[in-house]
């Protein structure tokens, strides 16, 4: 046993791959349920650091947030997060799973999931197998219905879609907070400091998703500052070097240097598509379009925003 959970633990059980909606219900359950017991039950997320198709697949791009994120915002709802990779325990049968990993090591007096939930080899297991593995040991099962917005089924899978066709405000109405980007500041060539439009180009995780090409309004965040600011994705055809790019120009000129800060960007809207200039002329004259556009949107918006990665 865990010498951690010694007191018995409240465990939920997922990959919660950007936290969303459906993932924020679980928790709070599991705080319900932990707050009901006077034995003081750690709070315990069982989390797997990759959707299971991405361990067996090989898939690159296509998580939500970048997996210490995921423990941060985690940490707000539960007192510890195990991490697991998928691969450790997608062999084990669905009794051995439940009875020495989440009884036996981290003594559950209380498992809480989705109400889609599968475990075990071939995922063959289910909530009611699940209360038949728990009922015998006086182990309560807690079944979260999943979320529905605006007709939708809040998952991880539609979120990555809608964030892969540019749907940022369907994404974050499912998700229930804004689609983040987050990556340390590196050195670029200048151009958008040449232009009167500097950037800080963010490196992205490979794993992270990323929208398509085009032209997004951001909250920008980084050590203990924030800016509002417009954000390019692509590979800036006007000058035909291919190289794919994310880069932010803040619309409050940052007070500190930003090289190697890492900034956590959160996109709001998308403004336009990326496309090639006839010159850098042309490019520069629809820069100040897109500032004077974003502005716009900005004065009518009563959103603050706050970070989630702090």
């Amino acid at each position: 046993m865990d010498e951690k959970c010694k007191n018995g633990s409240v465990v939920c059980i997922g990959t919660f791959d950007g936290v969303h909606r459906g993932h924020v219900a679980i928790l709070k359950r599991v705080n319900e349920i932990a707050s009901e017991d006077r034995l003081d039950l750690e709070r315990v997320a069982y989390s797997f650091m990759l959707p299971p198709r991405f361990e067996t697949s090989g898939s690159k791009r296509g998580l939500l947030i970048p997996e210490d994120i995921k423990v941060k915002i985690l940490l707000r709802y539960v007192d510890r997060v195990e991490r697991v990779r998928f691969a450790d325990v997608s062999d084990i049968t669905a009794e051995r799973f439940v009875s020495d990993t989440i009884i036996g090591r981290l003594n559950a007096r209380a498992i809480v999931v989705g109400d889609r939930f599968r475990f075990g080899r071939g995922r063959s297991g289910d909530i009611a197998k699940l209360r038949e593995i728990c009922e015998p040991k006086k182990i309560f099962v807690a079944s979260v219905p999943s979320q529905v917005v605006d007709g939708s089924l809040v998952s991880s899978t539609r979120i990555r879609r809608l964030l892969a066709e540019g749907m940022i405000e369907s994404a974050t109405a499912l998700l229930g907070h804004p689609p983040l980007l987050v990556g340390r500041v590196v050195h670029g060539d200048g151009l958008g400091r040449e232009l009167g439009y500097p950037t800080a180009n963010v490196a992205i995780g490979s794993r992270i998703i990323i929208p398509p090409d085009g032209i997004y309004l951001v909250h920008a965040f980084w050590n203990g500052d924030r800016s509002t600011g417009l954000l390019y994705i692509g590979t800036r055809p006007t000058l035909g070097d291919g190289e794919a790019r994310c880069e932010v120009h803040l619309l409050s000129p940052p007070t500190c240097e930003l090289y190697e800060h890492t900034v956590e960007v959160q996109l709001l809207r998308k403004l336009r598509d990326d496309r090639a200039f006839a010159s850098l002329a042309d490019l520069k004259q629809q820069m100040a379009q897109d500032v004077k556009q974003a502005r716009a949107i900005l004065a009518t918006w009563n959103e603050v925003g706050e970070p989630m990665a702090a």
